[in-house]
């Protein structure tokens, strides 16, 4: 299918939910400010229209940026604007933590480095997506007196409207694309030129969604650098958390006892931690513990408290190659020690090969249409708790399969899959697409116990249906 095609035949069945990814990245919003594609895409979809040309475009985005999203160097100019009495709006990830030991609600505002706000209790009521994560939107901020002391209040707040997607228009759009031009849809809307990768390199690259559209599904994906392992955990969703890189401690990753405000693990529905090969945990041990005991049940402990969460976990590491193919058989041992512990290894659903996804290049970004980032990140934040009644995907055939953690990692694979590309086991495409990648990626982690564990583990993946 040729671009043009695949441009009118996501256009003509999706709509107002798409964008022209080639024309956001022409406008190089954000070679002017870091913000995420989705906060890209929305202001571009929110100022762009047919009788306006690309620079009128830029300059009124880049203009609602300067008036309401300002660079770390303005953060005293604009808490001196609030300081001076003026209301100032501002679009930024607002989030709110609860103490309930003194019974208040504080807001953190990013831009401007604040934690300690407050807001209106009418606000956060009708916006309890601050309490999950935190929501990007536009909060008018304003100075008021309490006590001796003056806050920071957000008085009003309009979330960035993140579409919803209609389920069942989903389905029925489906029927009108093959399985290989959904992957081209899939593609375009993560940011890739389909063209521009082989279709061995199309499906490991679709592999990179599997933890945002199935809760607790805990992956790595190791490869050499630029193949753009964490462009979509840092632009295709709100409800992802990157790390990447430095010391990551109890308190970050659980529960911080002293504040008792919940942890990564908690908050959102992926926690990825970038540069895994480099990635320092300060008391490592104890962290061990609960990591194994979290990727295992979902829950950890901290003190007298039992936390449960559907947060998945994703590691990301760069790791040498000869010839296409990783310089060591156990090339697990890149990442720190921590991970080389069988018991722990084995709780990873799976590994994905990124040694053969090529390095990203100008060719491999979008040239086309796509689904608007914000609209994708909800979709798959949607079919992690969707019913089977309201979304009939995501069935997996009977697996004959000796090994428990092998069962249960090939299912919640396979159940990702399915519901990503919408196949169920009576079509013909379910194996290749959905049963045998799920395999394959569970085989991978079945390799590396056999090179950590050769005495307990062996290095097949024994399945049958």
């Amino acid at each position: 299918m040729n671009s043009h095609i695949l441009d009118e035949k996501i256009a003509d069945n999706f709509g107002e939910l798409t964008i022209d990814k080639a024309l956001v990245r022409q406008l190089k919003i954000r070679e002017k400010r870091a913000i995420p594609s989705f906060v890209e895409e929305w202001m571009v979809s929110r100022f762009q229209s047919p009788e306006k040309d690309q620079s009128q475009v830029y300059k009124e985005v880049t203009d609602f940026m300067s008036k309401h999203l300002p660079a770390k160097g303005e953060k005293e100019t604009i808490k001196y604007r609030l300081q001076s009495g003026e209301p100032v709006v501002l679009l930024d990830r607002f989030e709110v933590r609860i103490n309930i030991k003194k019974g208040e609600s504080l807001l953190t505002i990013p831009c401007i480095d604040e934690r300690n706000a407050a807001i209106v209790k009418g606000v956060l009521d009708q916006n309890q997506s601050l309490l999950n994560g935190g929501q990007w939107g536009a909060g008018r901020l304003w100075v008021r007196p309490e006590g001796k002391h003056n806050i920071i209040e957000l008085g009003e707040f309009y979330p960035m409207q993140s579409g919803q997607v209609n389920l069942e228009n989903l389905v029925k759009a489906r029927e009108n694309f093959t399985t290989r031009e959904w992957v081209f849809l899939l593609l375009r809307t993560m940011g890739y030129e389909p063209k521009a990768y082989s279709e061995e390199e199309q499906n490991n690259l679709i592999l990179r969604l599997l933890p945002l559209i199935q809760n607790n599904l805990n992956m790595m994906e190791l490869a050499p650098k630029g193949t753009g392992k964490s462009f979509i955990f840092s632009n295709l969703s709100r409800h992802v958390w990157l790390n990447s890189g430095g010391a990551l401690t109890n308190a970050q990753l659980f529960k911080n006892l002293n504040t008792k405000e919940i942890g990564l693990l908690g908050k959102h529905d992926l926690l990825v931690l970038d540069e895994g090969q480099s990635i320092s945990f300060k008391g490592a041990d104890d962290i061990h513990a609960k990591f194994k005991d979290y990727l295992e049940s979902g829950h950890f402990t901290i003190a007298n408290d039992k936390i449960t969460s559907e947060c998945g976990l994703m590691i990301l590491a760069n790791i040498e190659l000869y010839n296409n193919e990783p310089k060591r058989d156990d090339y697990i041992r890149h990442l720190p020690e921590m991970f080389h512990d069988s018991a722990l290894m084995d709780r990873f659903h799976g590994i994905i090969a990124g040694w053969k996804i090529p390095r990203f290049t100008t060719d491999s970004a979008a040239k086309g249409v796509g689904l608007k980032a914000d609209v994708f990140g909800e979709y798959l934040h949607q079919l992690r708790t969707v019913s089977h009644t309201e979304f009939p995907f995501g069935q997996v055939p009977d697996l004959a399969i000796k090994d428990m953690r092998d069962a249960n990692a090939v299912k919640r694979l396979a159940t990702a899959l399915s519901k990503l590309l919408l196949l169920n086991p009576d079509h013909s495409d379910y194996e290749d697409y959905v049963l045998n990648p799920a395999k394959a990626l569970r085989a991978r982690v079945r390799t590396q116990l056999a090179e950590l564990d050769p005495h307990e583990f062996d290095a097949d993946l024994k399945l049958s249906i």
